[in-house]
């Protein structure tokens, strides 16, 4: 049997001319009529199943309340009737009816007497209801006292003590703060899955969406429409904008999804295509995959500016990221008419899997209440599937590690970074240990950082835990820490593809082309691949309470400029980074010399030198040489060497924080690292410059 039945419900109110008028009216009902009909409802019928939650929207004055006044019989209808099949909890009117002199407890005992509990039932609920409203030692003491956040948590309380067979809520969805609101939901649908009949009032459209099965809007007292949330809400939205002269349609095309279009037409959206970057165009995407829209306008009638909006929806219709071109500052200006734009959008599918649609407007200004000139909610629909990701749940992706700790251990980790300050060093001078990250180390570590007086922590990166583990035991070092971990510019599963040299691993794939014409890359063929997962470098500084990182190595076949880009925070620390650069690609989509020049100079590095430049000839030899070259220091020295055979791949930059060579005053223990780490590095004309700031540094 049904749980609601409302059948042709009407309501009107009387309006007299004068008070006289209503006195008359009272005291002779028979007589003349003396007033005017003014009408809220006309003709309202709907039914609930039980267990179906429905929505009621609707413009303010569309009769939204005073339908639910009539449902839960607080107010007759002037025609037609309303069946109920259960036991009724109305949130209506939060704190309503709270007398301010009494104590929330004395007012919790009458409010549920109210709704017809008796004294022993409301003794047995009120653990529970002081313990969901939250509100402490306040539950004795009067409610005059209590904020207004206060009273709705203990009404939504009180109200939902125990689960009624029929809900009805009227903007209550509202209350408190946000943390209240979650916390209300979570009751709320909790009620829906053990079978309640939910009716809810509310202007919030994700409230709507994401709990109800059904919505009905009213117009003007009457049901404009009924059907799925998302459609409903699509045609509320447009109607927003109805006191402009624009057509307002839904169309169901082939594939099922309700297209809502509405506005004046003087512009229009001719197409909207999704590609990927290579220019196909799809209806299927992979979570994370970079993606293009393309929107074609034309503009039909003379305007002022033109503001284009994009945007994605859920298959329940709600918004999962959208803006407009007025947000961005890019409002197109007196466009011409009869001219045609397209606007080109591009972004990350970062969205869960599913179905999803797209909206897009074209409006005057930053909404479309001023002017709505084209607007359509489910222009384009697409799926979105898993390819190369963790498996996930919810509407949108994000890289996430997860860290385990053992707390039971006593110990602390051998690379906390507090530890290895206090430990001091060997040489006297030095208030910490200087913190070198050799990132890519399988080939070992230099004797500069391993010798019992050396003042260097260093933390050694490799993918593979074995390779870990053979180091560890080669140095034996409690100054050597292996970190079994990939670095990248983003945390995540990748590809790591292996090759015949176990060191020329990369997350790139290796090049097959030159792989067969230059005999000397045989070491980079590829052979396998496996899936691994990723860290970034500051993500994982945070996660091991390291502070700051001195000199940085990287020597990671391709992915250098990831894993710096992975560690923004950490470089402005950094005092000297040591990189193995590309000039020609050996792997596939691997930044070159130049890329990673770029964005360390932005970072505030400078290059100081390059050191063991490898070249690479397609007949494997490289020993006649071909003439001589010269090299120029200061412009007055000059050393000449020879040159040979062979193309210029990769060699290591030197670079060099530029604060360092700064001229001004700087701490003397931070200059006494920098010296310690300059010598260990062999740049002795850095360690000039800084005995020389030390020097020029002004007196206390």
């Amino acid at each position: 049997m049904s749980a609601i039945i409302v059948n042709n419900v009407s309501k009107a109110y009387k309006n007299y001319a004068s008070r006289f008028a209503r006195f008359c009216d009272w005291l002779l009902p028979w007589s003349t009529t003396r007033n005017t009909l003014s009408w809220v409802l006309r003709e309202v019928s709907f039914t609930v199943q039980p267990g179906e939650a429905l929505g009621i929207i609707g413009l303010n004055g569309a009769g939204k309340s005073t339908l639910l006044k009539i449902i839960t019989g607080t107010t007759k209808p002037t025609t037609g009737s309303v069946h109920i099949n259960g036991r009724v909890a109305a949130l209506l009117e939060l704190g309503i009816g709270f007398h301010p002199n009494f104590t929330g407890r004395q007012n919790v005992i009458m409010a549920g007497q109210l709704m017809g509990y008796g004294l022993q039932q409301i003794t047995d609920l009120m653990e529970e209801i002081q313990r969901f409203a939250e509100i402490g030692e306040y539950l004795d003491k009067p409610v005059r006292v209590y904020s207004s956040g206060m009273q709705m948590r203990l009404a939504f309380s009180v109200a939902t003590a125990c689960r009624p067979d029929i809900l009805i809520v009227d903007e209550a969805l509202s209350i408190g703060d946000a943390y209240f609101q979650h916390k209300s939901f979570e009751r709320i649908r909790e009620f829906q899955r053990q079978g309640s009949t939910l009716l809810i009032v509310s202007h919030d459209k994700q409230a709507i969406q994401s709990i109800c099965d059904r919505a009905l809007l009213l117009k003007a007292g009457r049901v404009l429409m009924e059907a799925s949330p998302e459609n409903v809400m699509d045609y509320y939205s447009a109607i927003l904008a109805e006191h402009q002269e624009q057509s307002l349609t839904q169309i169901v095309p082939a594939q099922g999804q309700v297209k809502t279009v509405s506005g004046t037409g003087e512009a229009s959206i001719e197409s909207i295509v999704l590609y990927d970057l290579s220019g196909r165009s799809l209806n299927i995407f992979h979570v994370g995959q970079r993606v293009r829209a393309d929107i074609m306008v034309k503009i039909n009638n003379s305007i002022d500016q033109l503001v284009v909006g994009f945007g994605i929806k859920d298959r329940l219709g709600q918004m999962m990221f959208g803006t407009n071109t007025y947000h961005t500052g890019q409002v197109l200006v007196t466009p011409q008419c009869g001219s045609c734009y397209q606007y080109e959008v591009e972004f990350l599918m970062n969205l869960g899997v599913g179905s999803y649609s797209v909206h897009a407007s074209l409006v005057r200004n930053f909404s479309h209440i001023e002017k709505n000139y084209h607007w359509i909610d489910g222009a384009f629909v697409f799926e979105v599937v898993n390819k190369d990701k963790i498996e996930f749940v919810g509407c949108s992706w994000n890289e996430m590690t997860f860290k385990i700790v053992d707390c039971s251990a006593r110990a602390m980790p051998v690379h906390n970074t507090e530890k290895c300050l206090s430990a001091g060093t060997s040489r006297g001078q030095l208030e910490r240990r200087i913190v070198v990250l050799d990132v890519g180390c399988r080939w070992g570590f230099a004797e500069k950082f391993t010798s019992a007086a050396s003042p260097f922590q260093v933390y050694g990166f490799d993918p593979d835990p074995q390779e870990c583990q053979r180091l560890s035991q080669l140095y034996e070092n409690p100054s050597i820490s292996l970190v079994p971990v990939a670095l990248a510019e983003a945390a995540g599963l990748r590809t790591l593809f292996i090759t015949k040299e176990p060191a020329c691993s990369s997350l790139f794939q290796p090049d097959p082309y030159l792989i067969e014409n230059y005999p000397a890359l045989e070491c980079a063929r590829q052979v396998s691949t496996v899936q691994i997962q990723t860290n970034t470098l500051d993500l994982w500084m945070l996660q091991n309470n390291i502070y700051y990182a001195d000199y940085i190595k990287i020597d990671t076949q391709g992915s250098e400029l990831e894993i710096l880009k992975g560690g923004i925070s950490t470089l402005k620390k950094v005092r000297c980074i040591e990189v193995e650069v590309e000039f020609n690609p050996i792997y596939l989509g691997q930044a070159v010399f130049s890329d990673v020049d770029h964005f360390l100079r932005s970072q505030g590095f400078v290059l100081w030198k390059l050191s063991n430049q490898v070249h690479y000839s397609s007949q494997g030899t490289g020993t006649t040489a071909l003439g001589s070259n010269s090299i120029y220091y200061d412009d007055l020295q000059v050393v000449s060497h020879n040159i040979y055979p062979g193309q210029l791949y990769w060699a290591n930059a030197h670079y060099v924080n530029r604060e360092i060579l700064s001229n001004s005053h700087r701490d003397p223990q931070d200059v006494a690292v920098d010296i310690e780490l300059f010598n260990a590095l062999g740049m002795s004309d850095v360690i000039d410059h800084l005995r020389g700031s030390v020097k020029t540094a002004p007196t206390q």
